[in-house]
């Protein structure tokens, strides 16, 4: 029996090597000796309760405006060059994703990768 961490690291190893060549989730399960019926069944237990993620407050690209930052924003501004932005994932069967330092752009490019692992 296949764990539920080893049904996530097969899904991750098809959305990086095997959708990119067009290998359907099926053949890509029989080539690596895995059940594909037990797969199709973990991938909608599990995946049944992603949430759409929504970023508010994003900058609006294109446009500039200058405002002289308060002592307090100046300071925030400091932290986040020094730590950026940190993200911490963590799934029910145990899978944990964490990123620290993360700019805007790439936490936006971080979410639209996972995005593409849903």
């Amino acid at each position: 029996m296949i764990s539920n961490s080893d049904f996530e690291k097969l899904w991750i190893l098809y959305k990086t090597e095997g959708e990119p060549k067009g290998v359907s989730i099926n053949a890509f399960c029989v080539s690596r000796g895995v059940n594909y019926r037990e797969f199709n069944k973990w991938y909608y237990k599990m995946h049944k309760a992603i949430v759409p993620l929504e970023i508010e407050d994003a900058p609006v690209s294109g446009t500039q405006v200058t405002v002289e930052p308060s002592d307090e924003e100046a300071n925030q501004d400091l932290q986040l060059k020094k730590g950026g932005i940190q993200v911490l994932i963590r799934t029910s069967d145990g899978l944990q994703i964490q990123k620290r330092g993360l700019t805007y752009q790439s936490l936006v490019s971080m979410v639209e990768k996972l995005e593409g692992l849903c």
